[in-house]
């Protein structure tokens, strides 16, 4: 199965107990970090509403066009079209929708979360290799298109499993509290032959989530990077900016540290009372329809790279949209304050910016090291051609 590669580069962060106060770190400005882009291919003749880079290997580049749950597999060096399908029709290898992006395995097997038909493993030519029904019914979905990596391929007892998180929400089946929140499990850990399913990893001791309030479900999707060959989990919580470090341990985590990230606008959510919210909702569009929210979270040499939103700035414009006076021109001013930001987290704790070009979705997939964005398209152009570059980052 992939692996990261990053044994040896990533340790532990800060090494104080899990039952001591976490620390903010601030960064400074004088190292400088940009993304230097050192190859490319374009992909062309495309006919898609939304089309949206997976993950690839050294011979294919995975993309599909969202809402038709078509997946296109090209050549990484010429850009053809080596495959293409889709999920229409009743047969064996057709799934409902992918509600997380997809993922290559070293073997060249594309692994789907789908979210009415559970885990599938199909071969690049779509032929369905292996299914797994899925832990529970989910109710609903959230959060824009992004290139950002959301599960990980690990190796267990010689067995290929996939690890992602428990997007499940069951409002009517449970009483959703505080007690709730204490007993929850937030990430899943599939067998790919068996279909076994198992859930690890409760919130962490000191995390906000077990204040006795509740929260709309993003604020505690959780993010993370795995380290197997240094025996190392990394964990944050998307409204929670506190970086988790735990041994892996075969899927037995143990905490060994957190260390709080000072992202610069970023304003958490301090809960609300019990029955205020349901589980189910995505966020509070009444009180707080676009709160701060971290959204991708990867390895990279000598740190990490964290991609957040913050809150609209400009709060008398946010009060008049929560209050319905909304007009075209305040939305997009909305959008603008809100665009994904991306920033540098060193091993010692401190947030460096980054120099980022202009980026599709404003996102990125990390591939054997290299780092793939899509080009963006011309605004009011309908395209039918894309570029994928590929590079690394460069801090002077």
């Amino acid at each position: 199965m992939k692996l990261l590669p990053f044994a040896g580069i990533l340790f532990l962060i800060l090494s104080c107990s899990p039952s001591e106060k976490a620390e903010v770190n601030k960064g400074d400005d004088t190292k400088r970090i940009s993304l230097i882009a050192e190859d490319s291919t374009v992909v062309r003749d495309i006919i898609a509403s939304t089309f949206i880079f997976q993950d690839g290997d050294a011979e294919h580049l995975i993309f599909r066009d969202a809402p038709a749950s078509t997946i296109y597999v090209f050549d990484r060096v010429s850009g053809g079209l080596v495959n293409k399908w889709t999920k229409t029709g009743d047969v064996p290898g057709s799934f409902s929708m992918a509600t997380k992006n997809l993922e290559v395995s070293q073997s060249g097997e594309i692994i789907l979360i789908d979210i009415g038909e559970g885990l599938r493993v199909f071969a690049k030519d779509g032929e369905l290799i292996s299914r797994a029904n899925p832990v529970a019914n989910q109710w609903s979905l959230g959060g824009a298109f992004n290139l950002f990596r959301q599960t990980a391929l690990v190796s267990l007892n010689g067995d290929d499993h996939v690890l992602y998180s428990l997007d499940i929400l069951e409002p009517d089946l449970v009483e959703y509290g505080p007690k709730f929140l204490q007993n929850r499990k937030n990430l899943v850990l599939t067998n790919l032959e068996t279909g076994e399913h198992r859930l690890i990893l409760p919130f962490p001791e000191g995390s906000k989530f077990l204040n006795g309030k509740v929260y709309p479900f993003e604020d505690f999707r959780p993010l993370f990077v795995i380290d197997e060959f240094a025996n190392k989990l990394y964990l944050i919580f998307q409204n929670e900016p506190i970086l988790y470090t735990y041994s892996w341990n075969d899927a037995a985590p143990e905490l060994l540290s957190r260390v709080r990230i000072d992202l610069p606008g970023f304003e958490e959510n301090e809960g609300w009372e019990p029955g205020s919210i349901h589980m189910a909702q995505i966020t509070d569009n009444e009180n707080e329809p676009f709160p701060a929210r971290i959204q991708g979270f990867e390895a990279v040499e000598g740190g990490f790279l964290l991609s957040y939103s913050t809150k609209p700035t400009d709060l008398d414009n946010y009060n008049r949209y929560k209050s319905k006076d909304r007009t075209r021109e305040s939305l997009n001013q909305i959008y603008e304050e809100t665009r994904r930001k991306t920033v540098f987290l060193d091993l010692d704790g401190k947030v460096l910016p980054v120099d980022f070009p202009e980026m599709h979705y404003q996102s990125f997939q990390i591939i054997d090291g290299k780092i793939h964005w899509m080009k963006t398209p011309t605004r009011g152009e309908e395209a039918e051609e894309f570029t994928l570059y590929w590079g690394k980052l460069k801090i002077e």
